[in-house]
């Protein structure tokens, strides 16, 4: 068998194998605002109260705003003001990105010992993920702990020995718990992607994708003003993602070891619909449409080792990336209060943490017959405001 033809068959779908979850990741990260913007918030209210001619409904809010008059003591002020969908960061999202780069290196290098899924052009995929992420809480932005669940699937073609063809489909949820009892945050994606793979040379892979991804939102927010005014906020949203990137690597061979060094690039736009929350406390929120980029590169390496057995062949790798963002700037995000249209506040998010590393661990199993099964780990490490962990398994079979 061609080793070229080999490469391009037994990779071509785990290129896919966790696409669903880099696009969650990258919503998941809602800028819910701590100390500082609480203060805003605070002072926002106040000159409100002191607005005249507003109408009955703002003078219910601010007798129990400041049940002492406007300028007496009004105790703790809690309200989170943007824990919902003020913000998109890129974290997570860019770690889950290169776990599915590096399974489709690792798939695409094994020994032609339990390799036969190369005797048919088509190539089906399935594999369950499961992550958690945790944030720091900032002056501008309150914490959380969250966790996610999807599942892909893909199907291919293999159109000749250099070059692969597919797409997927995925579903991604996610549960945000924020810091301080602040509230919570549901979210859902549902994607599809297309992927390519073209091997130029038998030690040279380029990839490429372009995908698309329709987005739902929960949330629930803590309101707490002063002595009197206590209650949950409640909203609900939609959004989308255009993702699209390429990724560039070179195979070499030092004894049983395989050196793989790579350079990756990847977009991705994720736009956010206005909405209203809903609640009795009234200082329910509107938040206006919005929308952030993420554009990141990756540089990295692969280092992995074949083993054959009579049932097939197994492969461990490991693998280190440092990536730059270039974009997904601090943000000032507009809100008002319902019931104010039109008086808006103005308040900051955080800059991400423009260099972090990507850490991932893998096994594959090549069975005799043309199945492949895989586990892969990844990590987010040295991001001062980040961290976040992601396994994944599947089976990807050959017809």
């Amino acid at each position: 068998m061609n080793s070229g033809a080999f490469k391009s068959s037994v990779g071509r779908c785990a290129f896919v194998g966790k696409f669903s979850v880099l696009s969650l990741f990258l919503v998941l990260s809602p800028a819910v605002f701590a100390a500082s913007s609480n203060a805003q918030f605070e002072t926002y209210i106040f000159n409100i109260c002191n607005t005249p001619g507003l109408g009955s409904t703002v003078s219910t809010m601010c007798a129990n705003a400041f049940p002492g008059g406007p300028f007496g003591s009004y105790g703790t002020v809690n309200v989170s003001t943007n824990l919902g969908i003020a913000n998109a960061d890129s974290g997570a999202a860019l770690r889950k990105k290169k776990g599915i780069r590096e399974l489709r290196d690792e798939q695409k290098d094994q020994p032609e010992k339990g390799a036969s899924a190369d005797g048919g052009g088509w190539g089906f995929l399935l594999t369950p993920q499961y992550g958690r992420s945790n944030r720091t809480e900032t002056d501008f932005e309150n914490g959380y702990q969250a966790n996610l669940k999807g599942l892909v699937a893909g199907l291919d073609y293999r159109f000749s020995d250099s070059f692969v063809f597919g797409a997927t489909l995925g579903q991604t949820r996610d549960n945000a718990t924020f810091l301080n009892g602040a509230g919570s945050l549901k979210t859902g994606n549902n994607t599809i992607n297309l992927y390519s793979t073209w091997m130029p040379s038998e030690n040279t892979s380029v990839d490429g994708y372009l995908g698309y991804g329709n987005l739902s939102f929960d949330s629930q927010r803590l309101v707490v003003f002063g002595p009197i005014i206590l209650g949950m906020a409640s909203g609900n949203t939609t959004g989308k993602q255009v993702l699209a990137g390429m990724s560039v690597s070179y195979q070499k061979d030092i004894g049983r070891i395989n050196l793989s060094p790579f350079i990756n690039l990847d977009y991705i736009k994720t736009s956010i619909t206005g909405y209203s929350e809903s609640g009795t406390t009234l200082m329910e929120l509107h938040y206006s449409d919005r929308s952030t980029i993420s554009f990141t590169s990756s540089l990295g390496a692969r280092v992995s080792s074949s083993y054959g057995y009579d049932w097939g062949a197994l492969q461990p790798s490991m693998r280190l990336a440092a990536v730059h963002e270039f974009q997904n700037n601090a943000k000032q995000i507009y809100n008002e209060l319902v019931i104010t249209p039109g008086i808006g506040l103005l308040v900051s998010t955080d800059a991400p943490d423009r260099n972090y590393l990507n850490l991932g661990l893998g096994v594959s199993a090549a069975l005799n017959g043309g199945t492949q099964l895989f586990l892969d780990y990844d990590k987010r490490a040295q991001d001062k405001l980040l961290s976040s962990w992601a396994v994944s398994a599947g089976v990807l079979v050959g017809f």
